[in-house]
């Protein structure tokens, strides 16, 4: 299946996700946070808004307080920190 990129000379875009490493604990039947961290990256995308979405959906909870009525965003349980990359595409002969 072909996968439509870019052409030369454009931005490409990836999250970013940093997540905290877990463990299975067979005593208590789940996996716990280690101290170590994980690096995920996600993309590539054609669009800024792509990736914002995705950055979106992997790193951020977004809901309405109840008691206030605000709207909150939180990292999700897990993430240290979700960002973005952009990177310029430059095309050349394979040998």
């Amino acid at each position: 299946m072909a996968r439509h990129m870019v052409g030369d000379g454009q931005d490409v875009y990836r999250v970013v996700v940093v997540r905290n490493a877990t463990k299975w604990d067979d005593e208590a039947r789940r996996h716990v946070e280690t101290d170590d961290t994980v690096t995920e990256y996600y993309g590539p995308y054609n669009t800024i808004g792509a990736a914002r979405g995705q950055r979106t959906s992997l790193g951020f909870v977004d809901y309405t307080d109840p008691e206030t009525g605000e709207d909150v965003r939180l990292m999700r349980r897990g993430v240290v920190s979700c960002g973005i990359q952009e990177a310029h595409t430059t095309w050349s002969d394979v040998q």
